[in-house]
């Protein structure tokens, strides 16, 4: 047992859920330097890769929505339904977008159905990506939280290992097209067999079953307004950063470098391979060390170290390009390892289901999903390299502040109650 309250089989089957729809989710953002040319032939290079990190934000209003529908879903009817519709919503799109046509086929159509495929699957995780680990932490106890966290932050790791994966083999050894078809229908089968692993194990949900209204919802986000706002910053700076490291240098590095696309993707699975087995580590090192402080040294590090690192990168040999990519990773599972116990210690679970679900994802949109096109766009205007890391550092230090406040609100939190027993 890994916690007094879960199984292991409960445990592995949310991990498992979330592995599965994050290499749907994963798919597009590896795909992208091989897509470009496919779904924008008409434009230049740099400017079909831009076009297409473009539509990754495109869930920047229907992830909200969906955090705003699953997380009433799971704190009014249960966990384990919520989780079980995301999962199989995924399993439709993924098959979906399977068979969607290329630009030479259908003209501007490819790109609008590429698009729409990417906003009906950020709607649907949404309610998967927090859902699962909000679970995981109510029913465990707080010593086990970070690194319950890191294991759950690792399911979604291996989730991205084996979509990287699968785009580095039909590169090196099968062509893109109809290659990519093969990765999206891999994805649907993956989540259908999620499905049937969470509906032949339902998750039982400990969330008291409220009757909630659009006015009591408006209140519960009133009220918790300032954690929201803490979880939203801190969600868009975890999401940068992963994007950084593992989406933006598969297709930013071989315009400043010699490398083909090919030997990129495969550093690419390596260096998530090695995401995915230091997760439970730093996990550990949380437990051991305050969380806070381990999320600050991350945040921290960027801010000093992204704009050196980046400059590094222009005509260096193989072996130093992994070491920066690993760096970037280091960062990203630093500050990531602790994050979900972290968001989960500043809500109560009556509403934690639909804020911290909403915070990530508004966070993830509006501050994270634009940052490789963001990115890349500024190289393209500026010609420098160290323009790619500025809203990076800016959401670092915009972090940094945020981990910093939660962390003194709830010392005082604590000196009062300590101050007042009654």
């Amino acid at each position: 047992m890994m916690a007094n309250q879960i199984s292991r089989r409960q445990l592995w089957t949310a991990c498992l859920g979330n592995l599965f729809e994050h290499y749907d989710t994963a798919l597009f953002g590896f795909l992208s330097p091989f897509l470009a040319p496919l779904i924008f032939p008409k434009q230049d290079p740099l400017t079909a890769l831009i076009l297409t990190y473009a539509m990754m934000p495109l869930g920047m209003l229907a992830r909200p929505i969906g955090s705003l529908v699953f997380g009433h879903i799971g704190d009014v009817y249960g966990r384990s339904y919520a989780l079980f519709l995301t999962l199989a919503g995924m399993a439709f799109v993924s098959g979906c977008i399977a068979f969607s046509p290329t630009y030479a086929q259908a003209g501007l159509l490819a790109p609008a159905l590429f698009g729409l495929g990417r906003i009906l699957q950020n709607f649907l995780a949404a309610g998967e990506t927090m859902g699962g680990a909000i679970y995981l932490l109510e029913q465990s106890s707080e010593n086990r939280h970070d690194v319950l966290s890191s294991f759950y932050g690792a399911s979604a790791i291996g989730g991205h290992l084996l979509a990287s994966l699968g785009v580095f083999i039909i590169s090196r050894h099968l062509t893109i097209e109809p290659g990519w078809r093969f990765l999206y229908l891999g994805g649907c089968i993956t989540a259908l067999f999620g499905c049937m692993i969470r509906h032949s194990t339902p998750l039982k949900s400990s969330t008291v079953k409220l009757s909630q209204t659009l006015t009591h919802l408006k209140e519960v986000y009133h009220t918790y307004r300032k954690p929201l706002i803490y979880i939203i910053v801190c969600s868009g700076f975890a999401h940068a950063t992963y994007s950084i490291a593992l989406v933006l240098m598969n297709g930013f590095i071989p315009l400043v470098t010699s490398m083909s696309k090919s030997e990129i993707m495969k550093i690419n699975t390596y260096l998530l391979f090695l995401d995915f087995c230091t997760l439970p580590l730093f996990g550990w090192v949380a437990s051991k060390v305050r969380r806070e402080i381990l999320m600050l040294s991350a945040a921290l590090g960027v801010v000093f170290f992204s704009i050196p690192l980046l400059l590094s990168l222009e005509g260096a040999s193989l072996t130093w390009i992994i070491v920066v990519r690993i760096a970037f990773v280091v960062f990203g599972v630093a500050f990531f390892a602790p994050f979900h116990a972290w968001a989960q210690r500043l809500i109560p679970s009556t509403c934690r289901y639909a804020i911290i679900s909403l915070g990530y994802a508004l966070g993830s949109q509006l501050l994270g999903s634009h940052t490789t096109a963001l990115a890349l766009w500024c190289y393209q205007k500026t010609g420098s390299i160290a323009s790619v890391a500025i809203y990076w550092m800016i959401l670092g230090l915009a972090s940094s502040l945020v981990i910093a406040l939660a962390a003194w609100s709830k010392q005082t939190a604590f000196n009062v109650a300590a101050e007042n027993p009654e």
